[in-house]
């Protein structure tokens, strides 16, 4: 268990769903935090004793769940004990004019809905939680498809452009930025430029118009005599 956290991650969270965890979960727990990892970790457990309970944690568990678990009350402590671990008080998380509700699982631009697919959310989620941290494409593509052989990491690059001209359409400052050939880090934009995204917006033209560079190779062709 330990093995595969150390060297397919990294993870968010791990889960250690177990039927005993005094059998099951406390060497795991050992071996996961003599290996120095880091990453949070929930047992999910049956009935299970105050002492032991107490073990679990002690032994580097974050948090300790008795059977049954309803699925959206399991998700809902993980994101607070990623969260918290990165610093983020709440579910909303914020960056510039744009907030991400993980709760609602939305993401608005000074209150308007921006409509983004669910690989377009959990790609600006991973960089709200992280923000200033580059992230790299083994990163963003390990958290969406696991150890399983997913698609080309190209892929991410469109989820990416998509991500950015919704946003930007939406009266967004730009907040995503490209690391060339390493990955993108979130980046807080200044108040200036949430301004201009703004009054952009109000004047219909939302987007940020690229000029493109023209260069006449005969003109500026250097002859060597």
């Amino acid at each position: 268990m330990a093995s595969i956290a150390q060297h397919s991650g990294p993870y968010d969270v791990v889960v250690l769903d177990v039927a005993d965890a005094r059998l099951q979960a406390f060497a795991a727990l050992r071996e996961i935090r003599r290996r120095g990892l880091r990453m949070p970790v929930v047992v999910i457990t049956n009935a299970i004793s105050v002492e032991d309970e107490q073990t679990a944690l002690n032994l580097g568990a974050d948090d300790v769940l008795i059977r049954p678990v309803r699925a959206p009350v399991l998700i809902a402590r993980m994101q607070a004990i990623l969260r918290r671990g990165l610093g983020h008080a709440s579910s909303q998380l914020t960056c510039g004019n744009v907030v991400l509700d993980q709760a609602r699982r939305t993401v608005t631009v000074d209150s308007r809905h921006v409509r983004i697919t669910c690989r377009e959310f959990d790609v600006l989620e991973m960089l709200m939680l992280r923000r200033g941290v580059l992230l790299t494409k083994e990163q963003f593509m390990s958290r969406a498809y696991g150890v399983e052989d997913g698609p080309d990491q190209r892929i991410l690059d469109v989820f990416v452009c998509k991500l950015r001209r919704k946003l930007a359409a939406a009266g967004s400052a730009e907040i995503v930025r490209t690391i060339w050939g390493r990955g993108y880090v979130l980046e807080d934009p200044t108040a200036a430029e949430v301004a201009a995204a703004r009054a952009r917006f109000q004047s219909g033209q939302p987007r940020v118009r690229r000029a493109h560079l023209s260069v006449d190779l005969n003109a500026s062709m250097a002859v060597a005599v």
